[in-house]
């Protein structure tokens, strides 16, 4: 490891494990929602409101984010992050009823919508410019490596005895409840975590700001020629805050630019394979309740190599070129699922699509979406519009972690398509996204924040 880097790689791997507990969060859900379901005796709806209950907290979170980094700081909102996290695990394991699991379960996403809309900002703030691109592919790594161990805490608890009755009272519970030691060990660590350097100038603490600057860069790095830098990005401002920032003509084209990429990103159908992957294989007919645990492994490994590869390329090949090869590979890939679906094909063949869709969003979109949309977004109104990014990214997740089993189980919808109706919705996204790369994104590889800001904020 390059000491120049050391601190940027050390500062940016703790401020990443708030990937850790998203990805953790979100999918420990797919191998604990049928024995809930048996628990509380769910239906189609009530099934999808346990599993996309989290993520309206996660939209909770990200909206609330932009105020909360901007008045307490990013090292105190990560702090709190881990602590409604492991809040939240503990009173999911073990819920009064229905009620107060949905609550709590509400509160771990806020924790988590926290996170997703704080980490990025905080890597992007204080990485060093050379291996911005890298740090920022932390957090995929850890999301990807979240839902990998969750799969093998879900495949390990799944195997401890066979009774079915077990199953449906106590496995959910250990699978929500192992939740709590990222948690916790993720607030203890960004307890010692020092604050951006961009917001302490922004609050006037010029002094704190050049000695973390230091501290990242080296002594002989020019810490005062990059603050007076940052002091003229900010100049440029209006000092008055209000909504329509985001959307005056100088910031319309990357602000909608960033919204749609937000949107348009979940709504792919990733969270439909990483939430409801063991009722999915079971469903199409590859897997048996069993086997399905032990295939979620393997689509858990493939997505975390598929980040690890695009933490250690991402600055080789740029954002645009790997945005656009991912976006037509899963565009081709979910609609092929969907065509052997339709056609009544079950064979591993479709698991092997599963997974090439699987490595190239997770090698290409997962990642690149945390980057390069902290790295678009102009200084002044960075908070918020990753905060209504990261806002959106969860309501694309909402929208299809709630639908679903309600698509699914529409016997109108199950005539005319024969149950792939879903994946030729999330085809037609991929489409959109595969568009939207081509005509509308550019290029922010090697260059700084502040000239990335000049550049969107002049187009």
């Amino acid at each position: 490891m390059n000491t120049t880097y050391r601190m940027s790689y050390k500062l940016c791997l703790i401020a990443s494990l708030a990937g850790l507990l998203y990805g953790f969060d979100s999918a420990v859900i797919a191998g604990a929602i049928s024995h809930l379901s048996n628990y509380f005796s769910l239906d189609a709806i009530s099934t999808g409101w346990a599993v996309s209950s989290v993520v309206l907290g996660f939209m909770i979170g990200a909206f609330s984010g932009q105020f909360i980094t901007n008045s307490l700081g990013r090292k105190k909102a990560l702090v709190l992050t881990g602590f409604l996290v492991t809040l939240s695990s503990i009173f999911t394991a073990f819920p009064y009823n229905f009620t107060l699991f949905i609550i709590f379960r509400i509160v771990g996403g806020i924790g988590v919508g926290l996170g997703s809309a704080t980490a990025p900002v905080y890597i992007g703030e204080i990485a060093a410019q050379k291996v911005r691109g890298k740090t920022l592919g932390f957090y995929q790594m850890m999301i990807a490596f979240g839902i990998l161990a969750v799969y093998l805490v879900n495949a390990l608890v799944a195997s401890w005895t066979p009774s079915p009755e077990w199953a449906t009272q106590y496995s959910w519970r250990y699978m929500l409840g192992a939740m709590s030691i990222p948690g916790c060990l993720f607030m203890i660590l960004a307890c010692f975590l020092p604050e951006s350097p961009r917001w302490l100038i922004k609050k006037n603490r010029e002094e704190e700001a050049s000695q973390i600057i230091n501290a990242i860069n080296g002594n002989e790095y020019d810490s005062q020629a990059t603050i007076a830098e940052i002091k003229r990005s900010f100049q440029h401002q209006s000092a008055t805050v209000n909504s329509e920032r985001l959307l005056s003509k100088k910031y319309r084209r990357v602000s909608l630019t960033i919204l749609a990429m937000a949107l348009l990103a979940n709504l792919c159908g990733i969270n439909a394979v990483l939430y409801y992957g063991n009722i999915l294989l079971e469903n199409i007919g590859i897997a048996t309740e069993k086997t399905a645990y032990y295939q979620q492994v393997v689509i858990g490994i493939a997505f975390f190599a598929a980040a690890v590869w695009a933490v250690y390329r991402i600055e080789k090949y740029g954002r645009r070129k790997l945005l656009i090869i991912g976006s037509l590979v899963c565009f081709l890939s979910i609609t092929l699922l969907g065509i052997l679906i339709w056609l009544g094909v079950t064979n591993l063949f479709m698991l092997a699509i599963m997974i090439v869709y699987i490595l190239f969003f997770g090698g290409t979109v997962g990642p690149i979406l945390w980057i390069i949309i902290p790295e678009l977004a102009p200084n002044m109104i960075r908070d918020k519009l990753m905060s209504w990014a990261t806002f959106l990214i969860w309501s694309g997740s909402f929208i299809v972690s709630q639908t679903f089993p309600m698509l699914t189980h529409s016997v109108v919808l199950n005539k005319l398509f024969n149950g792939s109706f879903p994946f030729f919705l999330y085809g037609f996204c991929c489409l959109l996204w595969f568009l939207l790369n081509v005509f509308f994104i550019t290029e922010t590889k090697d260059k700084s924040l502040e000239q990335i800001s000049a550049e969107m904020s002049a187009g």
